[in-house]
């Protein structure tokens, strides 16, 4: 793989040797990483491992600093990189915005404890975020919105055979003072200004010891670092404190320290010197908050101190410098950690691990609200791309009432609820949009095709968008289909979507999976009503949507077709439908009804299927029990009106779609202009019918 780390500058410190340490030791095993970056003193050790480094102004915090997408995106393509790997804000919205544009997938690595800012939210955008403690996972989780599954712990890891441990060290008091050292950017969170006052009060029951403050101060801080040597020339610390600057040797200054102390006032991502300190051998003494807490068990192997609080500071110093064995017992401890828990090795084999799932696994989001019927004729599609991408994680956006309608099928790892009458408020849009967006989809498949679905897509900058298009905002898709061939089957129409997005074999099988409790219920229903004494269950659908009362045939049809099917066929019937087809239950008359098997208004949608799936044959309008019948292997009668056959009929041998070709057939309308109303429904008599009914029972 060809991989990227992108970082402000390759100034001395912490993130910036970890990706140093990390483009080594992808070289060493076979990979092509470059760095790019503003520059700084550790692009010579990149380019004398023979690493590519690219200098750009990636560091510099200006909305000028965007015109630099283009020019990223396009390094991405001319390198043919496949992994971009950010590791701080600023260069994290360059890269996100490049990659948007390219096939390149975005990874980030949250080194810090950021504040709520809109600046930060980048760092939890990345197909895959990187957490180097369990803290800033937690942060990331609690506060940013990520998801856990997008997460993954990663520590920091320092190549133990460039560190000699000391296993005597402790054995024995230094010859001159002793040494504590504390590093860290000159920045007020780093906590050095209680540090200071920690020695001050150590200085007088310690005197002979030499304080070594390693570091730089960060942009903007030199104010803090003036007031930090005010301070020591104050408290008459000049010949103890000693302000070495940035360093390139901080592993060797850390071997020659008695104690190292981390004071950080907020939580630290990891705190890389303290593993450094466990290589060598050295003590620590660290604040008792964030990522720190991943490396040090208190009293185990470090010692631990609120570092709001210079006296308890003081206090801890004081007794790991005065006590030698407890020094060695912890310093042991903790070196044995890093070893087990903290190795270059480890964190190169995770880092790798991630870049290949990423890679690999593609996140799909699948488009598909509803209606009922719709959504059943969307599951060969969503097989179909299943079977393409056999290791994708792929997403439903789905009408929160239907997710009980497929919430069994094993092609889709996630849900995802939208409502319908309150999603689509432009407010509301937006707002799913953004939500979607931090869920780093790398492609979406749109099924529903309507220019609010189209606008989500995009709305969730998902970087390959399929569909067919749709008025004006169609434009908003990138790999659009054109062409809208009337003549094609529900699954052949969605498949000129899915071909344009890499699916290549045809599968139209229709399929639905019933809950083994409806089943059970829908069982017990038919049984009480006597199905077993009778020759055949057959399930009449009585009603349409209300969005299509020209789908409806009349009532007084069916219930004569229920009285032949009872009477001289000997059948069970059924009669399915909403609550709002009472009237028609009605209209049949005590005597008849009693004879029927009343279920209108009376199931949820997983005992329809179920009681769909036990039925010898269905009669139906074209609504979505038609479909719901294909996919439980239930012999349907389908009667057509204002709809075409040839692209409305599921798939399947055997189905009989009755329709009559009249003048207005078929007109796609809701509302009858015919001067005969619904002619095309009514002239589809009970005889014919009944007729197909019987070839249905007796092929």
């Amino acid at each position: 793989m060809k991989i990227a780390q992108i970082l402000p500058a390759l100034n001395v410190g912490g993130v910036e040797t970890g990706t140093v340490d990390l483009a080594k030791a992808l070289k060493k095993r076979g990979h092509e990483p470059l760095v790019i970056s503003s520059g700084g003193p550790l692009v010579d050790e990149l380019v004398k491992a023979g690493i590519p480094h690219i200098e750009l102004p990636v560091h510099q915090k200006s909305l000028f600093s965007l015109r630099l997408v283009r020019e990223l995106a396009a390094l991405i393509e001319r390198e043919r990189i496949d992994v971009l790997h950010a590791r701080s804000r600023v260069p994290a919205w360059l890269a996100y915005f490049a990659v948007r544009r390219t096939r390149c997938d975005f990874v980030t690595t949250c080194h810090g404890y950021y504040s709520k800012h809109l600046l930060s939210r980048v760092m939890g955008w990345g197909k895959r975020v990187i957490v180097t403690s369990h803290s800033i996972g937690r942060r990331m989780i609690d506060d940013f919105g990520v998801s856990p599954g997008q997460i993954t712990l990663i520590h920091r890891g320092v190549d133990l055979s460039l560190y000699s441990f000391q296993p005597n060290k402790y054995d024995r008091k230094p010859k001159g003072p002793f040494i504590i050292i504390h590093v860290g950017r000159i920045t007020p969170v780093k906590g050095q200004d209680e540090f200071i006052r920690a020695v001050h009060l150590l200085s007088k029951r310690i005197p002979a010891i030499e304080v070594w403050i390693v570091g730089g101060p960060d942009q903007g801080k030199d104010a803090y670092f003036r007031d930090l040597k005010l301070m020591v020339s104050r408290l008459g610390l000049e010949a103890v404190v000693k302000f070495l600057g940035t360093r390139r040797d901080v592993p060797e200054l850390i071997r020659q320290a008695d104690l190292l102390v981390l004071s950080s006032k907020i939580p630290e991502a990891f705190g890389r010197v303290l593993i450094e300190a466990g290589a060598v051998g050295t003590a620590v003494a660290a604040s008792r908050i964030g990522g720190i807490l991943d490396v040090v068990d208190e009293g185990q192997n470090g010692l631990l101190f609120s570092p709001e609080h210079f006296e308890e500071m003081a206090e801890t110093m004081e007794r790991l410098l005065r006590d030698r064995p407890l020094c060695k017992r912890l310093s042991a401890a903790l070196h044995e950690k890093v070893k087990r828990q903290f190795s270059l090795e480890q964190m190169v084999d995770k880092t790798c691990q991630v870049y290949e799932e990423v890679r690999r696994q593609k996140n799909i989001l699948i488009v598909k609200l509803g209606a009922m019927g719709d959504l059943v004729l969307a599951i060969p599609g969503v097989r179909m791309v299943r079977a393409q991408f056999p290791k994708a994680h792929i997403a439903l956006l789905v009408d929160s009432k239907l997710i009980p309608l497929v919430e069994r099928c094993p092609y889709i790892d996630e849900f995802i609820a939208f409502d319908r009458k309150k999603d689509f408020a432009v407010k509301r849009l937006l707002t799913v949009g953004k939500w979607l967006r931090h869920r780093s989809f790398d492609v979406s498949i749109d099924l529903q095709n309507t220019w609010k679905t189209h606008a989500l897509a995009f709305l969730a900058q998902i970087p390959k968008r399929f569909g067919y298009r749709r008025g004006l905002l169609g434009s908003l898709l990138t790999h659009p289909v054109t062409e809208w061939n009337r003549s094609l089957s529900p699954i052949e129409h969605q498949f000129q979507v899915l071909r344009r997005a890499g699916v290549h074999k045809f599968d139209d099988e229709m399929e639905l999976w019933t809950e083994p409790k409806a089943d059970e219920e829908m069982t017990r229903l038919l049984r009480t009503a006597g199905f077993e004494q009778k020759k055949y269950t057959v399930g009449l659908f009585l009603g349409a949507s209300p969005q299509w009362p020209t789908k409806q045939w009349p009532a007084e049809n069916f219930k004569e077709l229920a009285r032949r099917l009872i009477d001289e066929m000997d059948c069970l019937v059924v009669l399915l439908g909403t609550g709002e087809d009472s009237p028609i239950v009605k209209s049949f008359g005590d005597a008849l009804a009693s004879r029927v098997l009343d279920e209108t208004g009376k199931t949820n949608l997983t005992q329809l299927v179920s009681l769909i799936k036990y039925l010898d044959v269905i009669v139906t309008g074209d609504t979505a029990p038609l479909h719901i019948a294909s996919a439980v292997n239930t012999k349907i009668v389908a009667l057509f009106g204002p709809t075409e056959p040839k692209r409305h009929m599921p798939p399947g041998n055997g189905h009989i779609a009755l329709v009559k070709r009249i003048s207005c057939q078929p007109c796609y309308h809701g509302h009858c202009t015919n001067s005969k109303h619904l002619e095309c429904l009514r002239a589809i008599t009970v005889d014919e019918v009944a007729s197909a009914i019987e070839r249905q029972l007796h092929p």
